[in-house]
């Protein structure tokens, strides 16, 4: 494992089926969630998938001063698509709600990032600004959760919680003073803020975290976390 493949930024947004720009008064809202659906709710976006990834293309030519062959699009299609640049990928995907069905979710990611510096300095915020809240890490061996809780629970201390299920699958870090939660699972940590940050924020607010409360975290276990220290 390494960068391109152990972190992610990631950005959701839900919004209703009648919002999407192919959506006539003629269509039906549909109230349970199918494969049909699914292809019904990629044709209605595809004009703002398409504008959204000629904006980001753009945008990053202008901002990394890349030439032709350095970037490349694919899509939309099946109701999503790809800017690859030689730095990472920006994806796009719109989907029916499972939960919700009249309603999509609009998923942005950063993925297959295998130069940090590109995306945590440098021109990624002139095009993305603060769009990414989250930011997931793989872990190249399951995390000693146990011993995360157990270190937690035996500071003591007012500023900072924890929560984890019976089977003790995952957990999570809620910090009195802080804006960013952290729940890690067996072999993946998850970053979220609740505010509106850049990446270099966000991967901040974590490592002040992971300092203060998840001593036990060795960063080696961490490609991503790692390379950035080296």
């Amino acid at each position: 494992m390494d960068n391109a493949d152990s972190v992610r930024l990631v950005s959701e947004q839900n919004s209703s089926i009648k919002q999407l720009d192919g959506f006539q008064k003629h269509h039906r809202v549909p109230v349970a969630a199918s494969s049909g659906d699914q292809r019904f709710v990629a044709d209605l976006a595809e004009s703002q998938i398409d504008a959204d990834m000629q904006k980001v293309f753009s945008a990053l030519r202008k901002s990394y001063g890349l030439k032709r062959k350095e970037i490349s699009v694919d899509g939309p299609t099946e109701g999503g698509g790809v800017v690859t640049t030689p730095f990472f990928c920006y994806q796009i995907q719109v989907s029916q709600d499972q939960e919700a069905p009249s309603k999509v979710i609009w998923s942005r990611s950063i993925t297959e990032i295998s130069e940090p510096a590109r995306v945590f300095a440098g021109p990624f915020d002139e095009v993305f600004g603060r769009q990414f809240s989250v930011m997931e890490i793989l872990t190249r061996q399951p995390l000693d959760l146990e011993a995360i809780v157990d270190h937690i629970e035996d500071l003591e201390q007012d500023s900072v919680s924890v929560d984890y299920d019976k089977d003790l699958t995952w957990c999570e870090l809620n910090v009195l003073d802080s804006t960013t939660n952290v729940r890690l699972g067996d072999s993946c940590i998850r970053v979220v803020s609740r505010q509106d940050v850049t990446p270099q924020e966000l991967l901040e607010s974590f490592l002040d975290i992971q300092k203060r409360f998840i001593a036990t975290l060795s960063v080696g276990e961490v490609p991503f976390l790692a390379g950035l220290q080296r």
